[in-house]
């Protein structure tokens, strides 16, 4: 090779070299910053390794969607919990889901909460039915080591208490079946999976809920830039409806969700057992000074054939039609929760809703139900105005932003026509929550109907928040309007304060044409009752409006 040739050669390399160096240095400036996950490999439906080798549930999918919408790159590293919690506070990982306590605030900084969650005391039927953690004594309680449980009983149990450890939350039930511990101490949803899991059919809840915490995204002190980043960005994911459907997805869905690697829990137990938020009326009647009598056994045994009901999709209904008094034109139907049981045959209503209500089980009915009467009201014929259908639900439960979520995505995936009847004599826990859930159900296209109206002991101020569609006015003022001038003058009073508020007016509970004709004369505007229309199967129901379409 020439001199001129070397220099060239030289020149060209040196050309390479530059543009390689300056290549990598884009590269490396363009490259997306890495969001490193860690958590609990075996804590399904939130964070677990999956049959394939893959870190999936819900918190895997949400911190997925949170590092795409940031412009990170995710990778997850999950393994064993206190792993987690040391790598965390190291610095080796940059978040954690988990619940919050005072104790870990010390070492770590939180997000806003993701879910509100719950814990309970599983055991075996035959054991005392605990209100709290104080009343604990003398036994021994199973627990996940480093878990939120495993800290709080530190503090709060009582006297003679052994902790017995174990390396997973599932684990801590199986303990107490094979009699190494009396009680386990367990998030709700964890503890009816190891339910479903192992077939552990004598272990219930024998608890209200408890450790009521936020669930949020943790990380290490020195991260406030991270927190607030994925604030924001949890903020967008909200309000785009990423967070809730991935909620839906994995933990309100009827379905079993995609890759656990555990039998189905179905939506209907998985509302129950996950979604945050509610307290259940077992406190609110504690807080209203009223005494709580413990579940009895045949109870708690009757709670878990329910439970199981719901799971299963035993739990039937019935529709009961709703007729303008004026027009006589059929404008649609309340679904009414019917139950037969398999040993005891067919249960009233007033034998297991309290139960429901007590134990928390209220929430899943009522999804179930809730989807059952919209997926029921696509097969009735097109009308206007469009045929709704009323479902019953717990006004403390619209506190629960968890199930006014998923009532949301079950109305949009199966279109309007929903009308949600609020029992009044419920005692409203959370009003200032509940007036904010009623904005975000009618930009849905969703009505709220007040129930029993009259007869419970709900304020003025309670029905202003409110601001129901619909007043439904109780039977028991019905049933009498013919009989009694008292009854008479409040039913009046009654449709004229509803009409003033801007809404329709619905007696229950008409028996015979007379009374009809004095409820249209005093300005009424909907009815139902024996005298309209027996309660009737989804058939029946679409027949009967099929004849005036």
């Amino acid at each position: 090779m020439t001199g001129r040739g070397r220099e060239v050669a030289r020149r060209s390399g040196w050309l390479l070299a530059a543009i390689a160096l300056f290549a990598q240095a884009i590269a490396v400036a363009t490259a997306a910053e890495t969001l490193r996950i860690g958590g609990d490999a075996d804590y399904p439906p939130y964070h677990f390794i999956d049959a394939n080798g893959q870190a999936d549930g819900f918190d895997v999918a949400l911190a997925r969607e949170v590092a795409r919408d940031l412009g990170m790159e995710p990778r997850f590293e999950l393994g064993a919990w206190d792993d987690a919690l040391e790598r965390l506070a190291r610095g080796q990982l940059d978040i954690v889901p988990m619940f919050w306590s005072a104790e870990r605030e010390q070492r770590f900084l939180f997000t806003e909460p993701l879910l509100i969650r719950h814990h309970a005391l599983f055991g075996p039927r035959s054991r005392a039915v605990l209100d709290s953690l104080d009343e604990l004594a003398d036994v021994r309680v199973a627990v996940q080591h480093a878990g939120l449980a495993w800290e709080a009983l530190r503090t709060q149990a009582g006297p003679g208490v052994v902790l017995v450890e174990r390396d997973n939350e599932a684990d801590t039930l199986v303990a107490v079946a094979r009699g190494e511990a009396d009680y386990a101490l367990a998030p709700t949803g964890i503890g009816y999976y190891a339910i479903h899991q192992h077939g552990l059919r004598d272990m219930v809840a024998l608890s209200p809920p408890l450790l009521e915490r936020r669930y949020v995204f943790a990380a290490r002190h020195g991260r406030a830039d991270l927190v607030a980043r994925i604030d924001a960005s949890l903020e967008r994911l909200r309000a785009s409806g990423t967070q809730n459907d991935l909620y839906v997805e994995w933990i309100g869905n009827l379905s079993a969700p995609r890759g656990l690697p555990w039998p189905a829990i179905s939506g209907a137990l998985g509302a129950l057992i996950m979604l945050g938020g509610g307290t259940l009326a077992w406190r609110r009647r504690q807080r209203a000074g009223a005494p709580v009598a413990p579940c009895a056994r045949q109870d708690l045994a009757l709670l878990a054939d329910l439970q199981y009901a719901i799971d299963h999709g035993r739990l039937g209904y019935a529709f009961q039609p709703k007729l303008d008094l004026r027009s006589g034109r059929w404008l649609g139907a309340e679904l009414l929760v019917r139950w037969h049981h398999p040993q005891r045959g067919p249960l009233a209503p007033d034998e297991f809703v309290p139960l429901a209500e007590q134990a928390r089980v209220i929430g899943a009915m009522s999804l179930h139900l809730v989807r059952c009467g919209l997926q029921q009201r696509r097969q009735w014929p097109v009308a206007e105005p469009p045929l709704h259908v009323s479902v019953n639900i717990s006004a403390n439960d619209l506190a629960d932003a968890g199930l006014v979520d998923a009532i949301i995505a079950i109305n949009r995936r199966h279109g309007p026509g929903l009308m949600l009847e609020v029992t009044e004599t419920d005692v409203m826990r959370e009003p200032d929550l509940v007036a904010m859930a009623l904005p975000r159900l009618r930009a849905q296209g969703i009505g709220i109907s007040v129930d029993d109206f009259g007869a419970g002991h709900s304020s003025l101020v309670n029905l202003r928040r409110l601001a129901p569609d619909e007043l439904k006015i109780d039977r028991s003022f019905v049933t009498s309007v013919l009989d009694s001038r008292s009854d008479q003058a409040i039913v009046t009073a009654m449709i004229g304060l509803a009409h003033e508020l801007g809404a329709t007016v619905a007696a229950e509970g008409i028996e015979d044409d007379a009374t009809r004709d004095w409820l249209v004369a005093a300005g009424c505007d909907i009815g139902q009752g024996f005298g309209i229309a027996r309660p009737m199967d989804a058939e029946t129901l679409a027949m009967l409006l099929r004849t005036q379409a």
